[in-house]
């Protein structure tokens, strides 16, 4: 008697795969946070609206679990997207069109910020400008590094989207492979918003820190979980968070959910050394101090950020 379909028919092979170590450490002493179905009404509805029905992938069997390493205190999500996902995640959930919807809602303000770190970079170094060799690491629409173009820096970029990885030697963005990065090439690496997303973070910056000069400087800047954790585990429901409790920890994108302190540990984890600015630099390469809402701003970012550091915005050097 014939076997029927169903039983030979391939099992769909796995969208979510398990982290059983800390992506930052690597320990595998862990604790779970929080934990609930991928298909609970508040996840459902949080996918439903933020990938505006994109999403056709069923992903019932599969939890959100978030865990917290009790080496580092680095918080995570256990299972996390496979490689396959991941493309399709930021290639088709996160459509083309976002590059219009963020280039529409950047004002002045935005683009001076960008002006000011890249100003701050070539003060630290005092080089001339075409001198400096520097890498936007998962540089997204090339914000970060048409504007070091401009000021004339030697720059390029590695991504993991094709989509955007098109659009930015479209522009003329150099993109180099980030699993070849030669040692000891770049003065300067920025990652903005970018190691809440790697499946290892810690692996990337030690292959990132490598890539550094002596005395290189890489930025990482990342959400803040803080607030966002605290409030998951205290209410035990994703469906009472809203749109900012849910950015910093949101499901398939934010999968690494840093603090202070665990980032921190990831830079010592690399071989990597905070610094702190000098805030003559910073206020130096500051702009829009005329206007009294920008001014304090510029007045309050350097010092909350750098002079007592509870930030998830950090500078890390290579010892020279």
């Amino acid at each position: 008697m014939p076997e029927s379909s169903a039983s030979t028919a391939p099992l769909a092979a796995p969208v979510l795969r398990r982290r059983e170590h800390c992506p930052g450490c690597h320990r595998g002493s862990t604790r779970t946070l929080h934990k609930e179905p991928l298909d609970s009404p508040g996840i459902s509805r949080y996918m439903r609206e933020h990938y505006e029905r994109r999403v056709e992938r069923d992903f019932s069997g599969y939890d959100y679990e978030l865990a917290q390493c009790e080496h580092c205190g680095l918080a995570y999500q256990a299972q996390v997207p496979t490689e396959e996902l991941l493309q399709e995640i930021y290639d088709r959930w996160l459509p083309a069109t976002e590059r219009e919807a963020v280039a529409s809602s950047w004002g002045l303000d935005d683009y001076r910020y960008l002006a000011g770190q890249v100003e701050f970079m070539l003060d630290h170094f005092h080089m001339r400008p075409s001198s400096v060799r520097a890498l936007d690491f998962g540089f997204g629409w090339a914000e970060w590094a048409r504007m070091a173009g401009a000021f004339g820096v030697n720059v390029c970029g590695a991504e993991l989207s094709q989509v955007r990885i098109d659009y930015a030697r479209s522009v003329g963005i150099p993109v180099v492979d980030a699993s070849r990065l030669p040692d000891g090439e770049f003065h300067f690496i920025n990652t903005e918003q970018v190691f809440e997303h790697l499946l290892e973070p810690g692996e990337m910056l030690q292959r990132l820190g490598r890539a550094l000069k002596p005395g290189g400087l890489i930025k990482v800047s990342v959400p803040n979980s803080e607030k966002s954790i605290r409030k998951l585990v205290g209410s035990g429901d994703f469906s009472r968070l809203d749109d900012g409790d849910i950015m910093a920890i949101a499901p398939f994108e934010h999968i690494n959910a840093f603090t202070h302190a665990s980032l921190s540990a990831l830079g010592r984890e690399a071989g990597l050394r905070p610094l702190r600015p000098s805030l003559r630099k910073l206020y130096n390469s500051s702009s829009g101090w005329m206007e009294p809402k920008s001014a304090l701003k510029t007045l309050a970012r350097p010092i909350y950020r750098h002079l007592y550091p509870k930030s998830t915005f950090v500078y890390f050097a290579r010892p020279g």
